[in-house]
């Protein structure tokens, strides 16, 4: 029920998010308790579903996601930033069983490494999430106990990548 539903939810979202220029890479695997295994996966216009049953491809505008179409318990990616590639692993666990998740976003910013970082500093303290310095970036968990990290890395002049992991169970 968890694949399906995650396919679902991933699919209109990634449709508001067409722009029609470059495009955003975007998969989602969703597997169940009994071993079902549901992919989507999405990069520049060409859009492949398989689960119980289906299987298809077919075409759509390439789509752009940006700063504002993210957000981790309150925090946003730094303003203006391009979301390259977006990914969700799923594992539902019916019953007592919690289910697990990750969610992993790899983004490029407009701005140098030290303000992109001072930035993030400054939103997570904002949002009470528990976290200390790893390297260019932070590892903690956000408000509601999910584990993160955010790697950053300079990218020539005024500009930044990064990669945000959010893990959840």
């Amino acid at each position: 029920m968890m694949r399906r539903l995650s396919l679902l939810l991933v699919l209109p979202l990634a449709l508001a998010a067409c722009d029609g220029k470059g495009g955003t890479s975007v998969s989602i695997n969703a597997t169940s308790d009994d071993g079902d295994n549901s992919t989507f996966a999405m990069d520049n216009g060409t859009v492949a579903i398989k689960g119980d049953g289906f299987e298809g491809n077919f075409k759509v505008p390439a789509i752009k996601m940006t700063a504002e179409n993210f957000d981790m318990d309150g925090v946003k990616l730094y303003p203006n930033s391009t979301i390259t590639s977006f990914n969700i692993d799923a594992k539902d666990h019916p019953g007592d069983g919690k289910d697990e998740g990750k969610v992993v976003a790899a983004f490029t910013s407009p701005a140098a490494l030290a303000t992109v970082k001072s930035w993030f500093r400054d939103k997570l303290t904002a949002k009470g999430f528990k976290f200390s310095e790893k390297g260019n970036g932070f590892a903690g968990t956000t408000e509601d106990g999910e584990r993160f990290t955010l790697d950053l890395s300079a990218d020539g002049g005024e500009k930044t990548s990064g990669k945000m992991e959010i893990v959840g169970s």
